[in-house]
């Protein structure tokens, strides 16, 4: 048996003609001596026909918001298989991770790479040396055993009292997934690590 939406589209115009058509039976068959008022007939007539456009609306609403989101859909598509770098909390699950600085440090600014656990624990240094802007952590530990997989933290230190270098440290993945939920855009990198589109600080 086949349901019947009087919400829908087709719906309200299958009951609006048989509204029509019941409203012509009654005027041609009522009670000469007691005919029913003229607004009546205007006030079913005008309501029925409000309803009617504002489904008509509602479809007109839904169908552009189904293209804006296909058009979303589209625009970030081509994210996908790019490799993104930003200078947050990244995922670390066994394989090395490179990071990148912003800037070469000169041969008198000596510095370390500071790699810190979710817990705020130092986990490894990493000496940088002068000129270097890449560096390779094999995901060793100050302990000499491999560090347990986790969300982890980059930060530049200085070599002499370690001080917090304010130089960004960027670390990324290739883009395997693109996600949209209610605070934005989220992209899903390859090695586990969840970044905000607007956080992504560059693109390869």
């Amino acid at each position: 048996m086949t349901n019947h939406n009087p919400l829908s589209g087709s719906g309200v115009s299958h009951d609006f003609e048989t509204f029509l058509r019941m409203l012509t039976t009654q005027i041609q068959n009522q009670d000469p001596l007691n005919p029913m008022a003229a607004d009546q007939f205007a006030s079913q007539l005008a309501s029925f026909s409000m309803v009617e456009q504002q489904t008509l609306t509602n479809q007109n609403l839904e169908s552009l918001l189904s293209a804006l989101g296909t058009g979303r859909l589209a625009s970030h598509a081509s994210l996908v298989g790019r490799h993104a770098l930003h200078d947050g909390p990244f995922d670390y699950s066994g394989p090395g991770v490179e990071f990148e600085l912003e800037r070469a440090f000169e041969a008198n600014n000596e510095a370390k790479l500071t790699i810190i656990d979710d817990d705020g624990s130092m986990v490894a240094e990493l000496n940088v040396a002068a000129g270097q802007t890449r560096i390779t952590w094999d995901g060793t530990a100050e302990d000499g055993l491999a560090a347990s997989p986790g969300t982890y933290v980059a930060e530049l230190r200085s070599a002499v009292d370690s001080s917090v270098v304010n130089t960004p440290v960027y670390t990324g993945d290739i883009i395997e997934e693109v996600r949209f939920d209610d605070t934005g855009t989220e992209l899903l990198l390859a090695n586990g690590t969840r970044v905000k589109e607007a956080d992504v600080s560059k693109l390869r």
